[in-house]
């Protein structure tokens, strides 16, 4: 009898926790292209500087999710764009099954920046944070 009581109880933590996991997230919805989404954890947007040339430049950092309806994944990846070269840079990745959140696959595998095409869901994506970050500048 006591042993399904604490069994309850550790049921009901491992809930709350779970909760509390998934509600550390601040994904904003960004673009959709069929049953893929494109969104962005806006706790996580962060500028960082660096200095060619005697020139600043403002590069951005981020998670990023896509979803893929479809299959019933999530890709979570650590990101980091370059605006003025069109290039993002991918530092982190994970896949998980969107409607459990599991754990299938991670990596942390740095890769060499991708350029990315005007059209692209990933300029939208670095539109979406560059004014994320001027309107939080505001506040």
């Amino acid at each position: 009898m006591n042993f399904r009581r604490v069994a309850c109880l550790l049921a009901v933590c491992m809930m709350l926790l779970s909760s509390i996991c998934l509600a550390a997230e601040h994904m904003e919805f960004v673009d959709a292209n069929g049953s893929t989404g494109y969104y962005v954890d806006v706790d996580t947007i962060a500028p960082e500087t660096v200095v060619e040339n005697d020139v600043p430049r403002t590069l951005w950092n981020a998670d990023v999710a896509v979803v893929r309806a479809d299959i019933n994944r999530r890709f979570i990846y650590a990101m980091r764009f370059d605006p003025d070269r069109k290039t993002y840079q991918i530092f982190h990745s994970e896949v998980q099954r969107y409607d459990t959140k599991d754990v299938l696959q991670s990596s942390d595998t740095v890769e060499a920046p991708h350029a990315y095409a005007p059209s692209s869901p990933m300029n939208e994506i670095v539109q979406f944070i560059i004014s994320t970050a001027s309107s939080s500048a505001k506040e």
